[in-house]
């Protein structure tokens, strides 16, 4: 659980016994389908749905853009997909072609062309995503009959997966914290070369000789050409840009990720500190935040958040308990209000001595307002189903399904 404890994955809500067993044996195991609703009724963006196997989507963006011979940034999408997995997600790419796009040849990829938006894919879009895991050598489905009672009696804690803090090396969110700290040496290297354990051999023995001796010129050397965002920085420091001018010649995404990876980690410490204090998610306070659900869509998703107050308690609580309603916690940012419970993030960020100003960073890529995120999955509306170790459910849009499996199998480091 040591991966899990450094990213502020501390706790499990239920008491039931773990199933065990294994995901992602192979990446057929592992099927994810975006449920959106996107407005074909354009011309400037040709929309795409992608079939992908063992394909990073933001590899997979890069490639269509090298494919098209266009830049990365015209190539957009919803939300990013594990890469050992079959997953299907729509991209949207600028002012190309129908006929273009469908000259595209790429390995384990199939593009099927929806029609053009006059607009790019954006988070919003995403309503949520549709599983089918399979989990080898797994226990019996009373195990999981109990567990999923007690998931909707207490809540099912909706923990930022280790995907969103790296595939290999779950460092993106201290990458985030030292940007914020302004510590952009320590930053860069940190992402460039800090040894992760469970890195294969190889890599984790380059990147130790490269923490210690910091030579950009034998990392360019030794380092697999795999490793691309590594090996951009590195050339960016061999042109002679300093370390903060290095991390900006990064692709937006990335440059973002970092301060969202941090952001979640506080939310995961605060997530983790609530079941411990509380023991369920169903209770909800003045200061603190709801969530609610929208069914005005083809599939239930979080549409908005608003404060609890004396005003409104009594209807929250009312709409917590029929399941249009969940306790959201805060994303920590520049203009985030904390009240009441929710003020304990302060001192967290003072541990790493930064507070909410520390957001508000000159680079925009660095710099959040925050927002609120639901804490509870409300796996009422999931249709959860479970048959011989293959479990399949929906989950509204931000949810990972190894947070919803790690309640069931209670195994350790699940990604």
């Amino acid at each position: 659980m040591e991966a899990e404890k450094n990213v502020g994955i501390e706790v499990y809500i239920t008491p039931t016994p773990g199933m065990g067993g294994q995901i992602k044996v192979d990446p057929e195991d592992f099927y994810v389908e975006e449920i959106a609703e996107i407005d074909c009724k354009g011309q400037n963006y040709a929309v795409i749905r992608v079939k992908k196997k063992n394909w990073d989507t933001i590899r997979l963006a890069k490639e269509i853009a090298k494919s098209l011979g266009i830049s990365r940034s015209r190539v957009s999408f919803a939300g990013t997909k594990d890469k050992r997995a079959v997953s299907i997600q729509y991209f949207s790419i600028y002012n190309v072609k129908k006929e273009d796009i469908e000259k595209i040849s790429i390995k384990d990829v199939e593009i099927e062309f929806v029609g053009y938006s006059n607009r790019p894919i954006q988070l919003g879009d995403l309503l949520g995503n549709q599983f089918k895991i399979k989990v080898v050598n797994c226990r019996d489905g009373e195990i999981f009959e109990k567990t999923l009672e007690s998931l909707k009696e207490l809540g099912t804690p909706n923990f930022f997966g280790l995907q969103r803090f790296g595939s290999t090396r779950f460092i993106t969110h201290e990458v985030g914290k030292l940007i914020l700290q302004g510590k952009y040496e320590e930053a860069l290297w940190s992402y460039v070369a800090k040894p992760f354990a469970l890195e294969n051999d190889e890599i984790k023995k380059i990147r130790e000789d490269l923490w210690n001796s910091r030579d950009a010129k034998m990392g360019l050397k030794l380092l697999p050409k795999h490793l691309t965002y590594e090996r951009s920085l590195l050339q960016s420091l061999r042109e002679g840009k300093n370390e903060l001018q290095a991390l900006l010649s990064l692709p937006k995404n990335l440059k973002m990720m970092f301060i969202h990876a941090y952001q979640s980690y506080i939310y995961n410490r605060l997530l983790s500190e609530r079941i411990r204090e509380f023991g369920t998610l169903k209770e909800i306070f003045e200061g603190d935040f709801a969530s609610y659900l929208t069914f005005e869509k083809s599939k239930p998703t979080f549409l908005d958040y608003s404060e609890v107050t004396s005003i409104n308690k009594n209807r929250v609580k009312r709409l917590l308990s029929e399941r249009f309603a969940a306790l959201a916690l805060p994303l920590v940012g520049y203009q985030t209000k904390l009240e009441g419970w929710n003020r304990m993030a302060l001192e967290m960020l003072a541990e790493d001595n930064l507070d909410l100003s520390s957001f508000r960073h000159e680079v925009k890529e660095f710099s959040s307002p925050g927002t609120f995120r639901e804490a509870d999955m409300l796996i009422e509306i999931s249709e959860i189903k479970f048959d011989s170790g293959n479990f399949s459910f929906y989950l509204p849009k931000g949810c990972y399904a190894t947070t919803l499996l790690r309640e069931f199998l209670k195994v350790p480091g699940l990604a």
